[in-house]
């Protein structure tokens, strides 16, 4: 018997819809007398006719009672603690049905207070039943329960009712709910853009009030939200939201005075994001990292964000790389680095990298088989294709075909692995940071002083130290300490003393 024969069939829910892990996930907790339901986003996008991305498990079991009956599971959070059942690569995220806290005096005390940040849960480890965990849920959508054993959908916020409305309604109180967790609003954001549902009024009015409590949540979880707005191709909806509610200003001023220096509702940044969205809606690689075709699509994501004010800042020339490394410090870095967390420093510098051939790629002044190996370039190679779509530059048409050409052409032949990223010789030139010519044992790069090329030795290095491996290139050799690597004395020597 299959696991799919040991569950009725629904009209509204077919089982088969439902991730064969997840039902085993239900299942064994059912055959150990717990209570267990499918809930949040795969229940609602079943009923609207979507394939859900995940499956998620609620149950009346405790996170290390269900660590005990999967050995594969795993307990993780510290302000949610819920368990995590691996299969593979995948997982079934399984929480405890939870209530909301009770506020004790700190907390009633600032419910009453305006400041930002007073209504900010820093718990939320209290257990509690069913229905106390779907009415403390962001959204009426997310708060359907599906019970597979009853063939029943169980629903105690009106959920099914928004469904058909296609409206996004926050359950209870927005005014409270979203300041006791403010990155509810970018929840908001994302899944109206997502689903092409109305937010409800009520929710509008209490995101734009309380827009400056977004910045009392953690850092990490903000810009993570942020890259998911890019998510199902719908970054340029869900970013025009992100305006419109006052989120922008808060999370990314410069972007959104940039919006408003440039038209507002008529600005190239709404372009930009139009074409990335219909490049990831036609198909890109961004699996299989050893394909040549792979794009990095965070970095493309951002590139596509911030292309528009590179194009501002570098339109009276100057040092590209300089000018890029200060626009993604400013926009994404600095401002959401916490002291033991900062956005990932290999994505930042690709970003600059992928900015700064905004610059390069039309006068063709990138080396071809040095540049078609990096890592970042053909996420840059999408990024001229959409950036010229955007701007209707037609004149960027022979450079784009010279690029797309040779290109092809190196990925049909014979490649060597992709080249890593390295420290540049000059941070601060303009080939510094990711082109080549600076790259020590670059095919082609350029003279030293002494006008040897081949040597590969940076400014500055000596030949002391180091011993010339079979590539030509300096490598320094690794010293060694301690007893064990002390060299053995030749027979007849003097002894020596350490």
């Amino acid at each position: 018997m299959s696991i799919f024969d040991r569950f009725r069939r629904s009209p509204g829910i077919s089982v088969r819809d439902i991730d064969p892990d997840a039902l085993t996930v239900l299942n064994r907790l059912h055959a150990n007398g717990f209570t267990a339901y499918l809930v949040g986003g795969g229940v609602r996008d079943i009923l609207l006719g979507r394939k859900p991305k995940d499956f998620d498990v609620a149950t009346d079991a405790r996170p290390n009672q269900v660590k005990k009956l999967f050995r594969n599971a795993f307990v993780i959070g510290r302000r949610f603690r819920l368990a995590l059942v691996r299969f593979g690569e995948k997982q079934v995220e399984t929480a405890t049905f939870r209530r909301d806290p009770e506020p004790d005096d700190a907390a009633a005390s600032g419910a009453a207070s305006d400041e930002a940040g007073a209504l900010y849960q820093w718990s939320d480890n209290e257990f509690g039943t069913p229905e106390e965990d779907a009415m403390r849920r962001d959204f009426t959508v997310n708060a359907l329960f599906y019970d597979p054993f009853e063939d029943r959908v169980i629903d105690y916020a009106g959920g099914l009712r928004d469904l058909r409305k296609k409206v996004l309604r926050s359950i209870g109180d927005p005014n409270v709910r979203f300041r006791e967790d403010p990155v509810r609003m970018l929840r908001a954001v994302r899944l109206s853009s997502r689903l092409g549902f109305t937010i409800h009024a009520d929710s509008v009015a209490a995101m734009e009030r309380h827009s400056d409590e977004i910045l009392a949540a953690s850092r990490p979880r903000l810009f993570e939200e942020i890259l998911r707005l890019f998510t199902f191709s719908k970054s340029e909806e869900a970013f025009r939201r992100l305006e419109s509610t006052g989120l922008m200003a808060r999370l990314l001023p410069e972007v959104a005075d940039f919006v408003r220096r440039s038209g507002g509702r008529r600005s190239p940044l709404w372009r930009h994001l139009a074409a990335l969205d219909r490049a990831f809606a036609e198909g890109l690689e961004t699996e299989n990292r050893d394909d040549p075709h792979y794009v990095q699509e965070n970095v493309l994501r951002l590139a596509a964000l911030l292309a528009p004010l590179y194009r501002e800042r570098t339109a009276g020339g100057g040092n590209g790389m300089a000018v890029a490394d200060e626009l993604v410090s400013s926009v994404l870095v600095r401002p959401f680095s916490t002291q033991g967390w900062r956005p990932p420093r290999m994505l930042c510098e690709d970003l600059c990298c992928v900015l700064e051939s905004l610059l390069e790629y039309p006068a063709r002044k990138l080396r071809r088989r040095s540049a078609f190996s990096l890592p970042w370039f053909h996420t840059a190679m999408v990024l001229w294709r959409l950036c010229a779509e955007a701007e209707d530059d037609r004149a960027a048409a022979p450079a784009l075909e010279h690029w797309e050409k040779q290109f092809e052409e190196w990925a049909a032949g014979p490649r060597p692995p992709r080249r890593g990223r390295y420290v540049p010789v000059k941070p601060d030139s303009a080939q510094g940071r990711g082109f080549p010519g600076d790259v020590p044992g670059d095919p082609d790069p350029p003279a030293g002083p002494s006008g040897d090329a081949a040597s590969g030795a940076r400014p500055g290095e000596t030949g002391g130290g180091a011993a010339e491996g079979e590539d030509g290139r300096k490598r320094r050799r690794r010293r060694r300490g301690g007893r064990r690597h002390r060299r053995q004395k030749a027979p007849g020597a003097a002894p020596q003393v350490f």
